[in-house]
């Protein structure tokens, strides 16, 4: 059978064997199952992208004062990128210094100005320093991929879900940045796209390795005058940090200049307009307030005389300074001059006097060291409890209810947090937050700032806390909290975790969130909290069951029935409990969970704490060096019930440190699991060439490395995957003529996908035009 296709500018007409038609036809094709099996699978895509509440985090921000924000938007730049004018770039990164109102930017134009039309789709992510999910490049890409399916779901595509579904477990695929960016790409390119507009706020406090792997993606995507996604465009804003503008210099891409649009808000003229509209902004709540207190014209305008004095005036310092100004009950002239004769000049001075109007130093200070080290903002009702837990777990022991600790009601405890806190924080749908990210910044002393000296009677507050001291106060109150006695009960149902944690109002944060913090404080293993620990990790106690089994609801996978005390130490990296367990007579080194088939390696590995792996694999040596010799060996290849190995779940992870502690104990490359995936082929369809090379350098025989690469390449071919078909070819050990068990060679798939690049990749590795395709024809 003749077929005639055109790749590009070259015309290829072959004749292929005819058992490779069936083969065209034999791809995914979801026409066979029903309307209902296919929604089904988009909700569950939907359900594993919800990585974050993005839109609750956008409406964190306030709106604009109109007649502000209109620097941005009239200004040629910014009309530029918006009409497609700027042909070698669909980035517009826009500078601002801190309080210059970037956050309030970005919400006007997702709401107002860029909103999702017909023709338009907009999906935005807002970072924010203060919680771990809004500091993630992979959790923004998942939101951004989630706005785009729930606003035009056609664009959840049958080849979409097929990257899901091959992944044997999809949550790798939404903890994978390359994935994750393919899958963008990919749907852009539907040709039911329309125009797609990201816009990344606050790109400055993305993770410092995300935000990497993020500008490297624009650069490649942008950086050419080949530019195949002119539909995908990104608006970023952040503060002017060089290290940012030093991440978009492409020179180590093999690219000149600098692929993106730089808006300057800091510059000269740009800072002039921001500074008119921050008047504007001053003189609009100036208004506001004379409303609300009934002020005379002459005291309106005498407070805006007062205010305009001060030089360099951002938003966030007018914010600061007007709430200072209203919480005053004695406003009138008089008590307009007393207010502004000493007016505080910079935010850090605003800050510094909002707190220190704080009657009690203790509380707001063991408050505001809860906030900055939550892991998410915690609720009025549970920053009420966990105030009122002192931190002692041996006060837990014999208390069988909440007699002995008074709490507040939520209504009465909004009151009081902000009696201590003032503006500094800010409460929105009954969650605390600080109210900007230099307010943490205020606040928290980094390892390279220098404690504040005491005789700067100036700043009591600013860099009082230190951020591992912070998280000892959540350690402590979590660990007590789940120490009640009342937790000493049955275990609970998965479906009745809902309901159970409504009801214990702390139980909730103190399951998902005690270990974390016990890590991040570094707490000293003194007898009592060594005790704790321990108590809690005890699988045999009820208490440790019901913390369990709150965590793993949140993880969407089921209960590992059979979990012992060295398991949960390990998968949790609590390094110190692994050692006393380790101690014990029976520690059950290489037992395995009754769901999932898990070893303690197992799970420490796919958690990703690598002082836990390598603790355990140092088991093997001679002398392990923990006061014995142990005489049961770890297995490092240790097979769970879907037939993986702790390697496979390192690999999975992309976690070099481990696979190299494996590798180095002996870990096998080529053991397949139930799907016939080893860890070598899903390290090379991860996509990661250090730990496709550390895999390769470290494995077993050169003979199954072989197969599994011919098996590997095969797939590729099908697959249409030049950059795997290229690494394979590298290394020599696959012949470009390579048959499938049906015997189509890979230039026959390259014909069959219209793959130019592949084509010429088998061409130059000495691919034969042999008999099986007479006629291809090479011209331009």
């Amino acid at each position: 059978m003749g077929i005639s296709v055109q790749i590009n500018r070259i015309s290829i007409a072959t004749k292929l064997p005819a058992r490779s038609i069936s083969y065209s036809l034999g791809f995914p094709n979801h026409s066979q199952d029903t309307r209902e099996k296919v929604k089904a699978k988009e909700r569950e895509i939907l359900r594993i992208l919800d990585k974050s509440p993005y839109q609750d985090r956008k409406d964190r921000n306030p709106d604009r004062i109109h007649g502000t924000c209109e620097w941005f938007v009239g200004h040629r730049l910014f009309k530029e990128w918006q009409e497609n004018k700027t042909p070698l770039s669909r980035t517009l990164w826009v500078s601002a210094d801190p309080g210059c109102g970037k956050s309030v930017l970005a919400k006007y134009l997702i709401d107002s100005i860029l909103p999702t039309t017909e023709s338009r789709t907009t999906c935005y992510f807002f970072f924010k320093d203060d919680f771990e999910d809004q500091r993630s490049a992979i959790t923004a890409l998942c939101c951004i991929l989630r706005q785009i399916f729930i606003q035009r779901r056609i664009l959840l595509s049958e080849s979409i879900i097929e990257q899901f579904e091959i992944t044997s477990d999809p949550k790798g695929f939404t903890n994978s940045f390359s994935r994750l960016w393919d899958a963008l790409l990919s749907t852009a390119n539907d040709k039911n796209a329309g125009q797609i507009v990201c816009i990344l706020d606050a790109f400055d406090e993305c993770e410092s390795n995300g935000r990497s792997q993020l500008a490297q993606a624009l650069c490649a995507l942008y950086g050419t005058k080949k530019n195949p996604n002119s539909n995908l465009k990104f608006l970023l804003t952040s503060r002017p940090y060089g290290e940012i503008r030093r991440g978009f210099q492409t020179q180590i891409l093999g690219i000149p200049g600098l692929p993106v649009i730089h808006l300057s808000g800091e510059n000269e003229a740009e800072m002039t307009k921001i500074s008119d509209e921050i008047d504007i902004f001053i003189k609009a709540r100036v208004q506001d307030i004379g409303a609300r207190l009934k002020l005379k014209l002459e005291e309106e305008e005498f407070l805006l005389e007062k205010l305009m004095r001060v030089p360099n005036r951002t938003y966030l310092w007018a914010y600061l300074i007007l709430d200072l100004v209203q919480s005053d009950i004695y406003i009138n002239k008089n008590g307009i001059a007393r207010v502004t004769s000493h007016l505080p000049k910079t935010v850090d001075e605003a800050y510094e006097k909002i707190i220190s109007k704080s009657h009690d130093f203790k509380k707001t200070r063991r408050l505001l060291q809860i906030v900055v080290a939550a892991a998410r903002p915690l609720t009025l009702k549970e920053m009420s409890l966990a105030l009122a837990l002192k931190g002692n777990p041996e006060e837990s022991y014999q208390s069988k209810t909440y007699s002995n600790f008074y709490f507040e009601s939520e209504e009465r405890f909004h009151e009081i947090v902000r009696d201590l806190c003032g503006l500094f924080v800010t409460i929105i749908n009954s969650r605390i937050y600080l109210l900007h990210q230099t307010a943490k910044e205020f606040l928290v002393r980094s390892d390279l700032t220098s404690s504040p000296k005491r005789t700067n009677r100036k700043f009591q507050w600013k860099h009082s806390l230190r951020l591992l001291e912070s998280h000892q106060v959540l350690a402590r109150a979590c660990i007590q909290y789940l120490l009640f006695s009342k937790f000493n009960v049955p275990p609970l149902y998965k479906d009745a975790v809902p309901r159970y944690t409504e009801d214990h109002v702390f139980l909730d944060y103190s399951a998902n969130h005690w270990t974390t913090h016990v890590l991040e404080s570094q707490m000293e293993a003194n007898n009592a909290t060594a005790r704790s620990i321990l108590k809690l990790c005890d699988s045999k106690s009820q208490r440790c069951l019901i913390w369990l089994m709150v965590y793993w609801a949140s993880q969407n996978t089921d209960f590992p029935n059979g979990f012992t005390s060295l398991m949960i130490a390990s998968y949790f990296g609590l390094t110190k409990a692994m050692k006393i367990f380790l101690e014990s007579d029976d520690p059950g080194l290489n037992l395995r969970d009754d769901t999932h088939g898990r070893s303690a390696l197992s799970w420490a590995t796919g958690s990703g704490y690598n002082s836990a792996v390598e603790l355990l694999v140092n088991i093997n040596r001679p002398w392990w060096g923990m006061g014995k010799l142990y005489r049961e060996k770890v297995q490092i290849d240790s097979v769970d019930t879907y037939g993986r190995t702790p390697l496979i779940y390192a690999v999975w992870n992309n976690n070099v440190t481990a696979i190299k502690l494996l590798l180095n104990a002996g870990a096998s490359v080529d053991l397949e699991d139930r799907v016939g995936g080893t860890p070598l082929s899903y390290a090379i369809c991860g996509g990661n060439d250090k730990v496709v090379g550390l895999i390769l350098r470290n494995g077993t025989k050169v003979d199954s490395k072989k197969s599994i690469i011919q098996k590997l390449f095969i797939s590729s071919m099908k697959k249409n995957d030049k950059d795997v078909s290229k690494l394979l070819l590298d290394t020599e050990m696959v012949d470009p003529d390579l048959e499938d068990t049906d015997g189509i060679p890979p230039l026959s798939w390259a014909i069959k996908h219209r793959s130019l690049a592949i084509l010429q990749l088998l061409i130059a590795r000495g691919a034969k035009l042999d008999i099986c395709y007479p006629a291809i024809l090479v011209s331009e």
